[in-house]
């Protein structure tokens, strides 16, 4: 029996009110603190910080992008939501939460989450089952993997890049924008990203 969650990405940008902990600067070369937290208990992060630094590497004008980016966090799990963006008004920077899962693997997500993103799922060789309550998913490790570099962390970056320069301050128009943001990159970033991390249809991760 699987562990009934509904997974997706934040839609709620959260206007300084995040608490930051451990090292309040920006450090080191690229101007970002990545941070963990501890998954907690029954969840594993399905990245690690090599898998970001590795991932930023292909994302063509990452510097412009992460302008004023302030931290990257592997977060402790969020049932409600695979990541998140917290947007500090005072410095004008922002932070991404990426979210650990359950280490069964398994989401169960409304129909209509679904609906709106079964091309990424199916690009990724996701297994599903749709029902009257909504549609599990069967996910294997490499492809929440990919799923959370692709699309999750692409979606947060559209926020920041939307936050810190578009000024969309209404929140629909914020997610509509971190939405189109992931989606038009997915084609152009999947090739660079089975080169690197393998291909996640295949269950298999390349040697790094």
């Amino acid at each position: 029996m699987h562990t009934q969650i509904n997974r997706r990405t934040a839609t709620k940008v959260k206007d300084g009110k995040v608490q930051r902990k451990n090292r309040l600067r920006p450090t080191g070369q690229d101007g970002y603190v990545l941070d963990r937290e501890s998954p907690g208990r029954g969840c594993h992060h399905v990245i690690s910080k090599r898998d970001i630094f590795s991932f930023i590497e292909i994302i063509p004008n990452w510097q412009r992008f992460s302008e004023r980016l302030e931290r990257i966090v592997l977060a402790s799990n969020g049932e409600d939501a695979d990541g998140e963006y917290a947007f500090y008004h005072r410095e004008e920077t922002g932070a991404i939460y990426l979210r650990a899962w359950n280490d069964e693997l398994w989401t169960e997500t409304s129909t209509a989450f679904f609906d709106a993103h079964q091309l990424l799922f199916e690009r990724l060789g996701v297994s599903y089952d749709r029902s009257k309550n909504g549609v599990a998913c069967r996910f294997t490790e490499e492809q929440a993997r990919a799923y959370m570099l692709l699309h999750v962390f692409m979606h947060e970056l559209g926020h920041h890049h939307d936050r810190t320069h578009q000024k969309h301050l209404d929140t629909t128009k914020g997610e509509d924008y971190a939405e189109r943001f992931a989606n038009s990159r997915f084609d152009e970033l999947f090739p660079a990203y089975v080169r690197v991390f393998g291909d996640p249809t295949q269950g298999k991760k390349s040697a790094r």
